[in-house]
């Protein structure tokens, strides 16, 4: 974190999208980043942290972008070819020391986003959803999957394309409910 952590400066950052107690300064935000890579026990990307911390409202999209570009940079993360970071051991010591700056429900909450975010990216891997306009509307197909064989495939008809799509986001959140819910309805 070199010269860049400074607990005294407060209120530097980008606001917009945050919601009150979210993070207000460069440093905070920088360290809510570390802070997740150290304590998520997931392989994340940086495109996770940042979803994560846009979709809870914690910090703004450009001020963790530009948080995660930096550790990147300065060599505090390190990205495999794949896209998934990792954590240097300073940046890990310097998290120690400076984590419970940062309040308890705003450390829970972005790790429980990142664990979502990740949970959700292997759903839309493993389950796809195909959308394709009917007459009169369009036929959303579900797929559970489990490697190279489909094990439930499932198609409604909806009336809108915006329909479809919710149902399509609501599927990739938690096809494995879906599934169960559907069973135990047909073997109740």
């Amino acid at each position: 974190m070199d010269k860049e952590f400074n607990p005294a400066l407060q209120f530097d950052a980008f606001t917009a999208g945050i919601e009150d107690g979210g993070l207000r300064s460069s440093s905070s935000i920088a360290i809510i980043a570390c802070y997740i890579l150290a304590n998520c026990g997931e392989k994340i990307t940086a495109k996770n942290i940042v979803d994560a911390l846009v979709e809870g409202k914690i910090a703004n999209y450009f001020e963790i972008s530009n948080a995660v570009a930096k550790m990147i940079k300065k060599g505090h993360f390190i990205e495999d070819e794949n896209g998934f970071l990792e954590i240097t051991d300073d940046c890990r010591y310097s998290v120690d020391l400076v984590e419970n700056d940062l309040p308890i429900t705003i450390r829970e909450k972005s790790i429980a986003l990142v664990r979502k975010i990740v949970k959700r990216e292997i759903y839309k891997k493993e389950n796809r959803v195909d959308i394709e306009k009917a007459d009169k509307g369009f036929t959303v197909t579900m797929h559970v999957s489990d490697k190279n064989c489909d094990f439930m495939v499932l198609s409604l008809y909806v009336p809108t394309e915006a329909q479809a799509q919710v149902i399509k986001e609501k599927f990739h959140s938690h096809p494995a409910e879906v599934y169960e819910t559907l069973m135990n309805a047909l073997f109740d």
